[in-house]
């Protein structure tokens, strides 16, 4: 009995650490550590009831916070797009987590997230600051994250 529940066990936590695709549902992404997506969002009555991806791309290595804020290039674009970035990152040497938006609506985006500390199955509530439109919006974590839900999507 020990042995079975051994093996059930390793299979389990091999799964949860093999997650490396981007997942949809509903209006919720889940976003494994370590990616990159440009969305294409379904609006109504100005919530986000789904997504389509246009671009996924894998991030190797970790990404500095500054840095990116100092190639942001602000524009005036609003073509509904959304961008999120989840990678490991750095902080003047410190290393972090970081949730990049980028988000071209015209409008505020609020949403909700769920972080998944690497080893644990469960995801815990986190907070978020709105993201307005055409800026570099920053989230950094230092817990070690190994996945997070976005969920919750409204635009005003």
């Amino acid at each position: 009995m020990k042995r079975l529940l051994s093996i059930v066990s390793l299979f389990a936590v091999i799964i949860i650490q093999a997650q490396e695709k981007i997942g949809f549902n509903k209006g919720e992404i889940t976003i494994p550590i370590g990616k990159e997506i440009l969305l294409k969002p379904e609006i109504k009555n100005n919530k986000i009831i789904g997504f389509e991806a246009v671009k996924e791309k894998d991030i190797t290595g970790k990404i500095d916070f500054f840095d990116m804020l100092h190639h942001f290039k602000k524009d005036n674009i609003k073509d509904n797009s959304i961008e999120l970035l989840f990678s490991e990152g750095q902080l003047m040497g410190a290393p972090i987590f970081v949730l990049n938006v980028i988000q071209k609506t015209g409008k505020k985006m609020n949403f909700k997230a769920k972080i998944r500390l690497k080893g644990s199955s469960s995801y815990q509530q986190t907070s978020i600051t709105p993201a307005v439109s055409n800026s570099a919006h920053m989230e950094q974590w230092k817990d070690n994250i190994d996945s997070i839900i976005l969920y919750d999507f409204e635009l005003n």
